[in-house]
Formats: structure tokens, C-alpha cells, sequence
């Protein structure tokens, strides 16, 4: 039987229990096993279900969310480096990882393409994880994606809550504030994320890297 990895905990199955006890909370009349107190063993097999249902559900909104997020930051931390609208590094750090971007494309960092860059990130990724140096990274994207999550599901029942006859103004303040908290650790968690990233990818030898990147 497949377990949950973090992601999947973090990411997916978080975020479905939030958007599935919101509904039952602001539509008590669809979900009533929810909130039932004598819950059977089947029952809390059938909410993990649709928690992991509606939580892949939540995501796929929130990857629609997610562009138009990180645009009132600047863009993607991952992509603060080719850019430089953010700080995401070092002085020294930039340039060690423009020259060795340049080794691998042939061309510098400012003139590569938005395609491209995200080409290499990935490359860059998939070398360090190969390295065996990408435990941290991937506990920052789990979080990342618990917070995205959260996210969306937060403002879908802010939004869900205003056509609800439980309507209350306070109801939607709090739930949309709970939105705004979770896209603040979204983008803290989001740069953790790309700067450890780089970090750990300009740790590896020159060998490994040339080895990890197109």
C-alpha cells in the first residue's frame, strides 16, 4: 500500500482537509460526517480519500494562483538571479553561478531566456539531488507547496463564504486573512527554497556540475 511522502502530506493532503472541513463548516449540509463526532474507521478512510481528492484539486487552483503571486514580488525567487529585481545572493555568489552558467550554455546569464532559465534550474536541481545534498531543498518545497495550498484553499472559502447563507463579515476577514499569512510563509519558504538551491549547487565539483547541467 503506497504511503504519503511529505509533499504529498504537506501539499496535498493539508490543504484538502482545510478546503473540505471549510466546506462542511460553511455548507453544513453536503458534509456532515465531517464534523461528526462518532466517526467510524471507514468514514476517516473516506475523508482521507477526499481530503487527497480535494487537495490535488486545490493545487491545480493554486499552480493558476501561483504566477500571479509571485508577479506582486518581482517574480520567482528561483528567477531573482537572472533578473536581479530581488536579492537572492551574494555579490560573489551571483557571479560564481553566472560563470558557471556561462561554461554550460556558452552565452551569459543576462542574455538566456526565461525558457531556458528554467531549463537549467531544473538541471540544476536534478544535480544536486544526484549529489545526495538535496534533503533541505526539498523539505523548503514541501512547505512551500503546504503554504500554496493553504493559500488557495483559504481564499476559495473566503470567496465560497460570501454566497453562503452563514454569511459573516468576520468569517470572510478572518479566512481572508488566514490567505494572506499563508502567502507570506508561500514567498518566505519560496525563497528558502532557491537560495538553498543555489547554495547547494555551488557546493558541487566542478565534475558533478558539468555532469547535471545541459
Amino acid at each position: 500500500m503506497k504511503t504519503f511522502d511529505f509533499y504529498e502530506f504537506a501539499g496535498v493532503l493539508c490543504p484538502g482537509v482545510v478546503a473540505l472541513f471549510s466546506a462542511s463548516v460553511i455548507f453544513p449540509r453536503f458534509s456532515p460526517f465531517v464534523r461528526d463526532q462518532s466517526i467510524s474507521v471507514g468514514t476517516l478512510g473516506l475523508f482521507v480519500v477526499l481530503s487527497y481528492v480535494a487537495g490535488h484539486l486545490v493545487q491545480a487552483l493554486g499552480n493558476l494562483l501561483e504566477p500571479l503571486i509571485w508577479r506582486l514580488f518581482g517574480g520567482t525567487p528561483t528567477d531573482w538571479v537572472r533578473t536581479r529585481r530581488r536579492t537572492l545572493l551574494t555579490d560573489q555568489q551571483n557571479a560564481a553561478v553566472e560563470e558557471r552558467i556561462k561554461i554550460q550554455t556558452g552565452k551569459p546569464l543576462s542574455s538566456t531566456t526565461q525558457n531556458e532559465w528554467h531549463s537549467a534550474v531544473r538541471s540544476i536541481y536534478a544535480a544536486v539531488a544526484n549529489s545526495g545534498h538535496a534533503a533541505r531543498i526539498d523539505v523548503f518545497n514541501g512547505n512551500y507547496g503546504l503554504f500554496r495550498g493553504l493559500a488557495t484553499a483559504f481564499l476559495l472559502s473566503a470567496v465560497s463564504i460570501l454566497v453562503s447563507p452563514l454569511f459573516r463579515w468576520s468569517a470572510f476577514v478572518f479566512l481572508f486573512a488566514c490567505a494572506l499569512l499563508a502567502i507570506y510563509c508561500l514567498r518566505r519558504f519560496g525563497i528558502h527554497y532557491a537560495r538553498e538551491l543555489f547554495v547547494q549547487f555551488l557546493q558541487l565539483p566542478a565534475a558533478t556540475n558539468q555532469g547535471g547541467m545541459p
